[in-house]
């Protein structure tokens, strides 16, 4: 008892014995967070993953997909697919609820018995993954070299997020785990057969008069107000004794404008995502550099959009707000 009662008063004295007790509680605490951080990281590996979940193929259909085997040489995770991104209390709690139910099933379950086939549908494996994991990563999903169909599927998913059938697996279920691609397991359409909106409109305005009239866009929802603008002549061009003038701004002369009609405000994106559904197909495969390789290419508006750079509102919004980023020619 003496010898408690001396360890003790060296390890917490009378005099500062508050002190020492904040103190040994910050470096345990230390201790505690080091050592679970360590067992947090061992446990999200590739090696310990690997350890326990053995059914037919896991590791080899990995080393297959586009996520192992990629052009940059950047390898994908079993924990970057199958664990919330990390960071916050969710991905502590979801690990630990896959690991509840990966013991459980190694311990009272028979890998032999299990139908392994079943557990590769888009169903399945949306139960093993996480779509902010898919997005915490995938942060551009109009890339350069994006297809036709990949930017209409990606139009589609921005479009339609609050449906709770649409998920990134819907197309790309074979990206973690490849075993070839079978198109049968796509599970959406990106003409889907819904009913129409009670402001679908099926045939343009007919415009008699010079008057204000409200354009639609057959096919979609989308209109937008259209105004008059009066013709007349004004003088084009910079007088020649104007000061500052550059050579380029004349010969001053006088032009006329015929009558015709403007928008109330500028192309929006509803307005112009209409017109690259319709003819993005059409679109030339590689974008202009300039305006001479555009007239060399003979590229105008009616021959479609070229496929977009980036995210082509680059930030600033969708739906009503003005369309940028495009050139003239579209």
């Amino acid at each position: 008892m003496y010898f408690f009662k001396k360890i003790k008063s060296f390890f917490f004295p009378e005099k500062r014995r508050f002190t020492a007790i904040i103190i040994y509680g910050f470096v345990l605490g230390v201790i505690f967070f080091g050592l679970a951080d360590r067992v947090i990281q061992y446990t999200s590996s590739d090696q310990f993953c690997m350890s326990c979940h053995v059914h037919p193929h896991a590791e080899e259909t990995w080393r297959l997909s586009p996520h192992y085997n990629t052009r940059t040489g950047t390898i994908v995770n079993c924990a970057d697919c199958h664990l919330p991104p990390p960071g916050n209390l969710r991905y502590l709690t979801s690990k630990a609820e896959a690991g509840i139910r990966d013991v459980y099933g190694w311990i009272f379950k028979d890998p032999e018995k299990i139908n392994w086939e079943a557990k590769r549908s888009v169903e399945a494996a949306i139960g093993h993954t996480y779509m902010e994991s898919c997005m915490s990563c995938h942060q551009n999903h109009f890339p350069a070299e994006l297809s036709r169909e990949g930017m209409l599927a990606h139009l589609h998913f921005r479009d339609n997020k609050e449906r709770d059938d649409l998920n990134c697996l819907n197309c790309h279920l074979h990206v973690g785990h490849f075993r070839g691609f079978d198109p049968k397991t796509r599970t959406i359409s990106l003409e889907p057969e819904e009913a129409l909106p009670d402001d679908f409109f099926t045939k343009a305005a007919e415009v008699r008069e010079f008057t204000p009239f409200v354009e639609t866009i057959p096919g979609t929802s989308v209109s937008f107000k259209m105004l008059p603008i009066s013709g007349g002549t004004f003088y084009m061009g910079s007088p020649e004794g104007e000061p500052g003038r550059d050579e380029s701004e004349g010969p001053q002369r006088n032009v006329e404008i015929s009558p015709f009609f403007m928008a109330e405000v500028e192309v929006t994106w509803e307005m112009y995502l209409a017109f690259f559904r319709e003819t993005v197909s059409e679109g030339r495969s590689i974008a202009s550099a300039s305006v001479v390789a555009d007239r060399a290419l003979g590229v105008d508006a009616i021959s479609g959009p070229t496929p977009p750079w980036g995210a082509p509102d680059q930030g600033w919004g969708w739906g009503n707000r003005p369309a940028i980023t495009m050139t003239f020619h579209a």
